[in-house]
């Protein structure tokens, strides 16, 4: 779901448990599990559990996906939610009605750290300002030259749609236009205002020769030519599209009453739109990440060769498929009001079903049954409507999440009469100043008064709920915040009731926050054909380990670590990011790194010196509440829930004297019945007279009942109750060790496997799902003792170490 209106300066971190994939997934990749007894819940990454409601209770998906490690994993949890519903909540008392956030009226904690706002190319330099040199057309018919400000001559890209601003210089004038010719589609025009233009330009694989007039009433003032290479990439997953109808379901979207009928407001409508809808995606993130720096990375939509919606020619080309899914449910089931994500039930009322439009999504997509091995699905809800009565949106949702092989993200089609169906509509439907008749029409929470607004907010809140499905979550500003207010920004050099031409200064909220622009980077769905091989254990998700130590918090992943942030008292301050483009920056001291981060690219353990890192993100004191989002290459995200109670209230003095600490814990230790169990011995490298292990005996099957530590004076300590599973013992010599476990947990422990110093393993015991974490003290410390909890099964872990004397 979307955060309040208007976006707020950082409202909460995003919710994650280091060590957890359980829900509320941040970002919703791969949670691992949650007790059978708790369904998973669908909340804002921004919101903490304890603000979890009825609401967002319902979004439980109750379809079984992916299912990696049997009976603990847990289905798809959608992420969102806040305050109970992600369609835009009511505008605030006072506010304007032509309200519109301006980038320029946002704190600096709510923009992008450490990078400048988008460059504002509106002089008349062929440099740009990083010193590239831009393409400039100079006719020599004694037009005025044009400049190409975002894109150079010759350029390859690898998607199908994309936007070019430029500028013809000395050009005054509100009414201009900007059309684009290509040899094989029809043209395109859109408006053009003193000498500045945005256009959607349409591509085909290989070489496009693109011819370019700038428009004064009929006369041409600028001319300009663009080639440009497309070369499809289709070597990473697709974002697939489908449209949920239900069983019995006419087939209809809401429409005014004078835009009804066939290939109006009818299932082939939706179609087309939703079509247009996701190559405006693939343009705008490929807009984004390449004024950030990393290339035209974009989603790829899965295509065929059809006859082709986008353009009025209709011509047979390879054009995004959209799947049609037809539910087992009626569409009253469908448009009950306990299923509407806005709908809040008045006190006292017992709800029948606490299922959401995203279980009824993720249950139309098992039945489909198309879909194998990791996808990623945008789902349509064609049967959402607007009851005046009710003032409430049936059959909507606006959610997105996921587990296992399957992301999936879902909106309702409330606001679709009010989007482009074909290329050649963006422009006009994007300055379409029509007001909303809510007799007919869902003004979703204030925001949608007039149809340019319903286009924003339907596509680009749609488009913040794939942000989810990509992993990310609720940021400070940009589109997982409230910036699609401002979506058609990035499109159009003119906005209603904005004045003067929008450059990209004044996108306002159109933008992805820094953070999501990391994400994005390593994301496989958005990989260039440059981009090397990811290696296995980049690949696949393995879990944060977090361990203090003297020198500060080890954080570790064996992934590779590619951004930390930190978030005081619910407050984004900053963040540090890893990537192959800014090691020389980390190296050369351009920007703050400690040796760790100096490493490599992506380094695999960081320390975190507190006290550094407090001085370079503002500062904080003891009393605040300090949180850490970790996030890996493998897209797998992690919450250090608090800084100053793992350094402070994480450590203890032995008996002897020993200072010794205690790692991250990893499952969430919330099982019915779950009692606590503690066992503590030391390495055999430390001076103490703890005992040392000799054997461990381990009790699992399908799940992990726990182990037992036997020691060297004959005693023995449970962690976990150890009432069944079958029995394995893995033996200690005198000369050898325990080194390291490595442990697979979410909501519980998955499954284990003990490693000695010598090589010698306990096997793989217990389950497979979860996050994979690799359970070792940091260098020079020792092993001191495990602790845990555990009810039929063991759920959570915590290793306790020492500095070695």
């Amino acid at each position: 779901s979307y955060p309040p209106y208007p976006p707020p300066p950082g409202e909460g971190p995003p919710q994650t448990f280091v060590g957890s994939g359980g829900p509320p997934p941040y970002p919703p990749v791969a949670p691992s599990q949650e007790p059978p007894s708790k369904p998973p819940v669908a909340v804002s990454g921004s919101a903490l559990p304890a603000m979890a409601t009825a609401a967002a209770v319902a979004a439980t998906a109750t379809a079984a996906v992916g299912n990696p490690s049997g009976p603990s994993s847990a289905p798809p949890a959608a992420q969102d939610g806040l305050r109970g519903q992600d369609s835009a909540p009511p505008v605030q008392q006072g506010q304007p009605a032509n309200y519109s956030s301006n980038i320029g009226a946002l704190a600096s904690s709510q923009l992008p750290p450490g990078v400048p706002l988008p460059l504002d190319q509106h002089d008349i330099m062929t440099t740009t300002e990083s010193g590239e040199k831009k393409h400039v057309t100079r006719p020599g018919d004694g037009r005025n030259q044009m400049l190409f400000l975002n894109i150079s001559n010759n350029e390859t890209v690898h998607q199908r749609f994309l936007i070019v601003y430029g500028q013809v210089p000395g050009i005054k004038g509100d009414k201009d236009r900007i059309v684009v010719r290509h040899p094989y589609f029809p043209p395109l025009t859109f408006p053009a205002i003193d000498g500045y233009f945005k256009i959607l330009v349409e591509l085909e694989s290989g070489d496009n020769g693109l011819k370019f007039e700038y428009l004064q009433g009929d006369a041409v003032v600028g001319q300009g030519e663009l080639t440009i290479k497309m070369e499809p990439y289709t070597d990473k997953p697709p974002l697939i599209l489908a449209v949920v109808i239900g069983s019995d379901s006419k087939g209809v979207f809401d429409s005014p009453p004078d835009a009804r009928g066939p290939g109006i407001n009818d299932l082939d409508a939706a179609v087309r739109k939703f079509r247009c809808c996701a190559y405006l995606w693939q343009a705008f993130i490929a807009e984004q990440m390449h004024r950030q720096g990393f290339g035209r990375r974009t989603i790829r939509l899965e295509e065929e060769y059809e006859p082709d919606t986008m353009a009025r020619d209709n011509e047979r080309r390879m054009t995004a498929k959209v799947h049609i899914l037809k539910s087992r449910r009626t569409v009253a089931e469908i448009q009950d009001k306990e299923r509407a994500q806005q709908w809040t039930p008045p006190p006292g009322y017992k709800r029948h079903t606490e299922e959401s439009q995203f279980s009824l999504a993720n249950e139309a997509l098992d039945d489909y049954g198309v879909f194998k091995g990791s996808h990623h699905v945008a789902c349509l809800s064609l049967d959402s409507h607007w009851d005046p009565e009710q003032q409430l949106i049936l059959g909507h949702a606006a959610l997105g999440g996921g587990s296992g092989d399957r992301r999936l993200g879902v909106f309702g089609s409330h606001s679709t009469h009010a989007w482009p169906a074909n290329a050649e509509e963006v422009a006009a439907k994007f300055l379409d100043t029509t007001q909303t008749d809510t007799r007919y029409l869902a003004n979703d929470c204030g925001g949608c008064g007039e149809y340019w607004r319903a286009a924003n907010v339907g596509m680009g809140a749609f488009l913040h709920e794939c942000g989810h499905l990509l992993t990310l979550a609720h940021t400070p500003s940009g589109i997982m915040s409230r910036g699609f207010d401002d979506y058609n920004r990035t499109f159009m050099i003119s906005a209603p009731g904005f004045d003067g031409p929008v450059r990209q200064r004044d996108e306002a909220g159109a933008h992805w926050h820094r953070t999501d622009v990391i994400r994005l980077r390593h994301h496989p769905c958005l990989r260039l054909p440059s981009d090397p091989p990811l290696r296995d254990n980049e690949k696949n998700e393995s879990g944060f380990d977090v361990l203090p130590t003297e020198r500060g918090l080890l954080v570790q992943n064996d992934s590779g670590i590619t951004m930390i942030e930190v978030w005081v008292d619910g407050k984004y301050r900053n963040h540090r990011e890893y990537t192959a483009e800014n090691l020389e920056r980390r190296r050369n001291g351009s920007l703050p790194a400690g040796p760790d981060e100096m490493a490599t690219a992506f380094p695999r353990e960081i320390v975190v010196d507190v006290n550094s890192w407090s001085g370079w993100a503002g500062g904080w004191s003891k009393s605040d509440k300090v949180q850490l989002v970790l996030t890996s290459r493998a897209t797998a995200t992690d919450n250090v829930d608090n800084v100053n109670d793992l350094l402070h209230k994480g450590s203890r003095h032995d008996h002897e004297g020993n200072v010794v600490f205690s790692s991250n814990q990893l499952g969430k230790g919330e099982m019915k019945g779950t009692e606590k169990f503690e066992a503590w011995f030391s390495g055999k490298d430390m001076r103490s007279s703890t005992p040392r292990l000799v054997s461990i005996e381990i009790r699992a099957g399908d799940m992990l009942d726990g182990f037992i530590l036997h020691m060297d004076d004959g005693s023995e300590r449970k962690v976990g109750k150890c009432k069944g599973g079958n029995r394995s013992v893995l033996s200690i010599d005198p000369d050898d060790d325990l080194d390291h476990i490595v442990v697979n947990s979410g909501w519980w422990i998955d499954g284990l496997e003990f490693v000695t110093r010598q090589g010698h393993t306990s096997g793989w015991k217990g389950g497979r799902g979860g996050g994979r974490h690799i359970v070792k003290p940091p260098l020079g410390y020792c092993w001191m003792g495990i602790t845990g909890s555990g009810a039929d099964w063991l759920d959570s872990l915590t290793m306790h170490y020492a500095k070695r004397k």
